[in-house]
């Protein structure tokens, strides 16, 4: 069943480890009318039968980005989506997929939201968190060790491996395109804030 078209798509980007999916999901429960999150994670390509050490998850090539333009396309007009399921512990998608009903608004989450051109032109609004190198690997292995049983040495490896070397390379410079850089630093309530100043002086 179609509803009404959305009126604000957000896009939140910044490097792994930044709060960009605690940011959106308290964004969307703020935002006037309310928000559906669409989290660029779930459009990671299944790696099923690639050997471990083969697998970077880390560059643009690894998302299927085009099902991602598509489904928010879906999602503006007002229809629901079919969202892949990804799995982080064995990377591959799972054989059923979530409903994702069309809301107000749309925020999308993820390391590469301000990458394509073609998933840019859609944003109302982009913001891009910044934070260094050090905090961000912290909370990627305090994340990584307790949802994705993955040991401190697998994560510190990964991060120095694929994860720092590509955010220099393909993420840090599409903060050129943010319509606003927030330092990750601050709460996750008081980026909240100021996204939503700057959505009310766009629709105000």
């Amino acid at each position: 069943m179609q509803s009404a078209p959305c009126t604000t798509v957000v896009a939140i980007a910044g490097p792994s480890g930044s709060g960009k999916t605690t940011l959106a999901n308290v964004l969307a429960q703020t935002i006037p009318g309310g928000a559906v999150v669409m989290a660029l994670d779930s459009y990671y390509k299944d790696q099923r039968g690639v050997p471990e050490e083969n697998i970077n998850v880390d560059v643009p090539g690894a998302f299927e980005h085009h099902l991602a333009v598509d489904q928010l396309k879906q999602l503006m007009a007002g229809v629901p989506i079919q969202q892949p399921i990804y799995d982080y512990r064995t990377h591959e998608r799972a054989p059923v997929r979530r409903t994702v009903p069309p809301l107000p608004s749309v925020i999308v989450e993820g390391i590469y939201a301000l990458y394509w051109p073609e998933l840019r032109k859609l944003f109302t609004t982009s913001v891009f968190l910044s934070l260094d190198h050090a905090v961000c690997l912290e909370r990627r292995i305090e994340r990584d060790t307790r949802e994705r049983g993955r040991s401190r040495t697998a994560v510190i490896y990964q991060y120095e491996r694929t994860v720092r070397p590509m955010y220099d390379q393909h993420i840090h410079p599409t903060r050129e395109h943010a319509t606003l850089v927030l330092d990750a630093r601050a709460s996750t309530d008081q980026l909240a804030a100021r996204i939503l100043r700057l959505i009310g002086s766009r629709t105000g």
